[in-house]
């Protein structure tokens, strides 16, 4: 583990009323564990959430290239495609439900 520090925080009386009952269930020794917690919580949520923007800015990035190639379809026309495509799904489900097993 590494070394560790002390670092005085100032917690509004709802954070302080919330740590507080978070050693009362006994979950925690002490108010430092579960704001330590709490700090790798938000890493994690941070992570994260760099991960899914970094996604959005590939599949953007894909996108101008496939545009700037000129490789579109027309939003219509595709809807209309993918509503066909359901539609012939939707009776092939139906009848593979109704074939008793």
């Amino acid at each position: 583990m590494s070394r560790q520090s002390t670092l005085n925080v100032s917690l509004t009386s709802e954070l302080e009323k919330y740590v507080r009952s978070k050693l009362d269930s006994g979950g925690y020794e002490s108010a430092s564990e579960v704001i330590r917690e709490s700090l790798r919580a938000l890493q994690e949520r941070e992570r994260a959430a760099g991960e899914f923007w970094a996604g959005v800015r590939e599949k953007v990035a894909v996108a101008r290239r496939q545009v700037a190639q000129g490789r579109t379809q027309d939003g219509e026309r595709a809807m209309d495609q993918i509503l066909s495509e359901l539609r012939t799904e939707r009776p092939a489900r139906r009848a593979a439900k109704k074939q008793p097993r």
